[in-house]
Parts: structure tokens; C-alpha cells; sequence
């Protein structure tokens, strides 16, 4: 955990006081006592520090103290085929460390349709797992998540009209970086594991999808959605 995030609700007269998987964190893992400071924030506002005031054992008191406007989501929708199960959560915490706005996570031809009935993807799951994420990515935001049961309807839904940079990974396609020109809102789309069948590909070409490769390695989901956000991240900032 490198930012501790708490409901607005959650603080009464600057002093926050947490008694739950946080404090469990807070106590057995970074080992703080009464009178040091960690990083705090609130979710989706600003984000400064936490000074420990009171410890009774179970129970935190910190003493909060918020700097000016946090930095606002990284302008990135993220459009994933639903991974394996037992990568879900993972993928969802490695997606919201980077901050990105948004994450759609779609059925697709090579979903295994079992997939879908994970509860992994309960949605409370699936905040939590984005909570973790924002957690080890010190953002406050959380990005909304939103599971689609057929990629087709949410082409059709959401990407009918052109708008910014959208980007599809694809093994043999040109570099990533050959797609990136200047910083701009960016929709990136990341198949399953046996990556997207040629339909799917042609349509979301059709809806102006540019298809890019991460490089000569076939990866993993959770290791492509990594991969894909870092080397997105790098060439935004050099085109800047």
C-alpha cells in the first residue's frame, strides 16, 4: 500500500480512524507506530498526508491533512477481453495502478464462456480489486469497470463515432510506437490469451481501431496489459 485511501465519509474534523484490512496493512506490513507519517487520500479528490495519533491495538487514529487537487485519471480506456479467472483480479489491480479512466472487460470468441460466471467479476470484486490497485499505484482514482457479455454490442455502443486513438494489440502488427504521434485520449484493446479472431479484429479496425504490436514476445494477459500501459505511458511522455 503506498497511498492509504478512505471514503470522504470517513473523515470527521481532519482525523480519520480505521480499524479494518487498512490498519491490518498499516500494522503488520509497513510496521507504524504513533507519530509517523504516511501518504493518505481521498478517493477520487486529493490526496496529502496521515499522521499517526492514536493506536489502541485494533484501531488507527490519523490526523489528515490534504494538499491541493490530485492529478486526475490517466486519459486511457482500457477495452480487455475477460482473462482466466484466476488472473482477473490481478489484471484489474495492474490496470487501476496506472490510473487509467475506464475498463471495459468484454466477452469475446476465445472467452471460454465459463469465464463469465467468475466471482471475480461480481462487482464488488471488482472494486476491490481496483481499490488495491489505485492503493499500489498512489492515484485516487478508481476506474470504472464495466463487463460487457458480447464485444459486437459494445463496439456498436460506444465506438461508433471516431474519437482520439484507438489502439488494438496485435502480434504481427507494426510497432506501438509507430501508431503514437502526440499525446491524445487513447482507447487501448487487449484480446484473450488465443488473441482476437480475424472478425473481431476487422471490425474493431472498422471502427477505427489501429492494431500494434508490444514487441517480438507472445504474453500472457496480465503481463500484455503491463507491458501495453508502460510502453503507452513512455511514449506519451516522450511525445510531450
Amino acid at each position: 500500500m503506498n497511498l492509504l485511501l478512505f471514503e470522504p465519509a470517513e473523515l470527521s474534523g481532519g482525523r480519520l480512524v480505521i480499524a479494518d484490512r487498512r490498519a491490518h496493512h498499516l500494522r503488520t506490513v509497513l510496521g507504524v507506530q504513533v507519530g509517523d507519517s504516511i501518504r493518505a487520500g481521498e478517493l477520487g479528490g486529493r490526496a496529502g498526508n496521515a499522521r499517526i495519533v492514536n493506536d489502541d491495538g485494533s484501531a488507527y487514529t490519523l490526523e489528515v491533512t490534504l494538499e491541493g487537487a490530485a492529478p486526475g485519471p490517466w486519459d486511457v480506456e482500457l477495452v480487455l477481453a475477460v482473462p482466466r479467472p484466476k488472473v482477473i483480479t490481478r489484471t484489474l489491480e495492474i490496470a487501476a495502478s496506472f490510473a487509467v479512466k475506464r475498463i471495459d472487460l468484454t466477452n469475446a470468441w476465445r472467452v471460454d464462456k465459463s469465464y463469465l460466471r467468475s466471482p471475480r467479476l461480481d462487482p464488488a470484486a471488482m472494486a476491490l480489486a481496483a481499490r488495491f490497485g489505485a492503493e499500489q499505484g498512489a492515484t485516487t482514482h478508481i476506474p470504472t469497470i464495466t463487463l460487457h457479455d458480447r464485444l459486437m454490442a459494445l463496439l456498436h455502443d460506444r465506438f461508433a463515432a471516431p474519437a482520439g486513438l484507438r489502439l488494438v494489440a496485435h502480434p504481427s502488427a507494426p510497432p506501438i510506437e509507430k501508431a503514437i504521434a502526440r499525446v491524445e485520449p487513447t482507447v487501448l484493446a487487449i484480446g484473450p490469451e488465443g488473441g482476437w479472431i480475424d472478425r473481431e479484429l476487422e471490425t474493431l479496425v472498422a471502427r477505427g481501431f489501429t492494431p500494434v504490436s508490444l514487441g517480438a514476445p507472445i504474453l500472457r494477459v496480465e503481463a500484455a496489459v503491463a507491458s501495453a500501459l508502460g510502453q503507452l505511458s513512455l511514449l506519451q511522455r516522450l511525445r510531450a
